[in-house]
């Protein structure tokens, strides 16, 4: 997370010295004419982290053997392309169907007989994603342009277990494969010489409870809710 909040504010300084230096130049503007394009194309790369938000039965089954759980952020990345379309001058809307590769992580507490460990489901997730969102734009300024992001999207996990024969020892539960998200964000435009460069910052929160209730484990039944969060940097290529 160190490392995250470190990278972040990074971006952040080099987002502020854009802005001052592209302020302090009397050159003409590039790309002069690029946000009065309908429509215009593009690709996303993007590094992810994969985390849940998961809560617990009360009063919970096997409150003897598991003593609790959490999760563990994980990393992975998207590619994907971008398609926008001009709405009226401030406002876009933007379909940007990418694939995305991260695992989501939970640990969990158990008990016997006074020994506590922790048993590790690491679940592998390759993500079929279709957001659909709204940018709201600011006045450009010279070669500098911030944004907000506001959409939803739907995932489809290709690497979802839900419908594969497993052992309860190795897949403490299984989830769903497919899943609904509402997305916030903000980014940043540079419009450099040849095409426009974005640096965007967003979060997906899960819409949908995602925990598949008739794997028959004592982990499954400990858990009312599983729903997956995930955060984004993206860079967009326009």
């Amino acid at each position: 997370m160190k490392k995250l909040n470190n990278l972040v504010f990074a971006l952040l300084l080099i987002v502020c010295a854009g802005h001052y230096s592209v302020q302090a130049q009397s050159t003409p503007p590039n790309l002069p004419y690029y946000d009065s394009r309908v429509l215009h194309f593009g690709f996303i790369l993007g590094y992810n982290q994969a985390t849940a938000n998961i809560s617990f039965k009360n009063p919970m089954p096997h409150s003897d053997i598991i003593l609790g759980a959490t999760t563990e952020r994980q990393s992975g990345f998207s590619i994907g392309v971008v398609s926008d379309l001009m709405i009226f001058k401030y406002l876009r809307l933007r379909l940007t169907p990418v694939i995305s590769f991260c695992d989501r992580k939970i640990n969990f507490v158990t008990g016997n007989n006074g020994d506590i460990s922790t048993l590790t489901n690491n679940i592998e997730t390759i993500w079929l994603e279709a957001p659909l969102e709204f940018k709201i734009q600011s006045k450009r300024w010279h070669n500098f342009r911030p944004y907000l992001i506001a959409g939803g999207k739907y995932a489809y996990d290709l690497a979802s277990l839900k419908r594969k024969k497993t052992d309860a020892q190795d897949v403490l539960i299984k989830l769903d494969n497919q899943e609904f998200f509402y997305t916030l964000g903000f980014g940043f435009d540079f419009y450099l010489q040849y095409f426009k460069f974005g640096i965007e910052l967003k979060t997906s929160f899960a819409a949908n409870d995602i925990l598949v209730r008739s794997y028959n484990t004592i982990y499954t039944d400990a858990l009312d809710k599983f729903k997956s969060q995930v955060f984004y940097i993206n860079f967009t290529f326009e």
